[in-house]
């Protein structure tokens, strides 16, 4: 019968094998829901808008309340909103997705639908089409905006400390 249970000895601990195999598919299928958050590349065509957005896609995955609240303030989302995103776009493609909404006036939902219609051509070439050239006043307002999100993740004291 040990083909059909699983004792453990030293807990006491008895297993239908039905049970343990829903136990190993349901940890499974949760390491494969993690793996597709935690795999993120950025795309935008401009290395350090892409350094930017991997920052904060890997700071999101670490404290991903922290990163929720921030994008819900910074780009009047709904919590529900952002939750519900996330079940389709990883954290950085949310953070790129608001700013890129932001940047046009569009409403965020469509440019997720946007991206979701075209991601293989890449944020760049997304945020071309919905007006965003390259080098124009609209590129660099969200290119600033991002390195300032990248300056505002190091939470610490630059140049603030005690005066001697």
């Amino acid at each position: 019968m040990l083909w059909k249970s699983l004792y453990l000895e030293k807990t006491k601990l008895y297993i239908p094998m039905k049970k343990t195999f829903l136990l190993a598919a349901l940890l499974i299928s949760s390491i494969c829901l993690n793996a597709q958050v935690l795999s993120f590349t950025a795309t935008t065509g401009d290395v350090e808008m892409d350094g930017v957005l991997t920052e904060v896609h890997n700071k999101a995955v670490i404290d991903l309340v922290s990163f929720k609240k921030d994008v819900a303030v910074t780009f009047s989302l709904s919590m529900s909103k952002i939750d519900l995103t996330l079940k389709i776009l990883s954290p950085g493609d949310i953070y790129m997705a608001a700013q890129v909404a932001a940047s046009t006036n569009k409403p965020f939902d469509d440019v997720v639908k946007t991206y979701q219609s075209n991601k293989t051509k890449g944020w760049g070439a997304i945020a071309k089409d919905l007006g965003i050239k390259p080098g124009s006043p609209e590129f660099h307002a969200m290119k600033k905006s991002l390195k300032g999100k990248k300056g505002n993740s190091d939470k610490g004291n630059k140049g603030k400390g005690k005066k001697k």
